[in-house]
């Protein structure tokens, strides 16, 4: 397997650092494993830096910059200008992650919408691709819903669903208005009966795929740190899935991460 494109992941991330794992070092064994390209992708100013960084300094690198939702309460509206300024940083190709989570709290959602929506504003200004994290109570649909309700006011062309875990009824929602499903590892766990049949119905030209890593580590390593050599995981569970060839997987979602993110082959 070779050109696999890693669309989601944190080289940037806390985890990689306290446990002396090098980016270099990772980058390395993913190359041998057949991943190509990375984006790495921030959640706050510094880790956004740090992504703009390593885009900078490793030619398969490239960065996506932004505030995530779950971190909006740190941040001021003006904090907004230095997402902006990054975003013209070398190979920076989305804003992102950014979106709503109503996993854990729902009780700053205004202030999400509004960080959300600003932050779609710098990708259209910029023309950058939109990296959304969309988390909500497993039996609660309503941040997708509040999201679909912005993309559309907003008039969104690119965007990525980033690490969807949940049906093909709602992923359609997103596939309709021309944005791409990303899948993460969780399409390896027996108990992800959703998203596998999301996976079956869903056309391989609205499919990208991603690590998250560190986290959302694939089987047969689920339960350890992930890294992006263990997309190969992913990839063979979607080809079983599809019934199809794990090259065509590789050259479909690589080619639709391509276009999202307006890179040249």
């Amino acid at each position: 397997m070779a050109g696999i494109f890693d669309t989601h992941t944190h080289f940037n991330d806390e985890l990689y650092k306290k446990n002396d794992i090098e980016v270099s070092e990772i980058i390395k064994e993913a190359n041998n494993n057949g991943v190509s390209k990375f984006c790495c992708v921030g959640f706050d100013i510094n880790s956004s830096k740090e992504a703009v960084k390593y885009a900078m300094k490793f030619p398969s690198v490239y960065a996506a910059v932004g505030i995530h939702p779950n971190n909006v309460d740190e941040f001021d509206l003006k904090d907004l200008e230095d997402v902006d300024t990054l975003s013209y940083g070398q190979n920076v190709v989305a804003i992102g992650e950014v979106g709503l989570d109503y996993y854990y709290t729902s009780k700053n959602k205004d202030k999400q919408k509004e960080f959300f929506k600003k932050q779609i504003d710098i990708a259209k200004k910029n023309d950058l691709a939109l990296m959304m994290h969309i988390r909500d109570k497993d039996d609660s649909d309503q941040a997708y819903l509040d999201a679909l309700e912005i993309l559309k006011e907003k008039k969104v062309k690119r965007a990525i669903v980033h690490c969807y875990t949940r049906g093909y009824n709602l992923a359609k929602k997103f596939i309709d208005l021309g944005y791409y499903i990303s899948i993460p590892g969780v399409v390896t766990f027996k108990n992800a009966k959703d998203l596998q049949e999301t996976v079956s119905k869903v056309s391989l030209n609205n499919l990208i795929v991603e690590t998250d890593a560190p986290y959302l580590t694939p089987e047969p390593n689920r339960g350890s740190m992930n890294f992006s050599r263990y997309i190969v995981y992913t990839i063979k569970a979607i080809a079983n899935i599809k019934q199809l060839n794990k090259n065509d997987i590789i050259e479909a979602t690589s080619n639709n991460a391509h276009k999202v993110f307006n890179i040249k082959n």
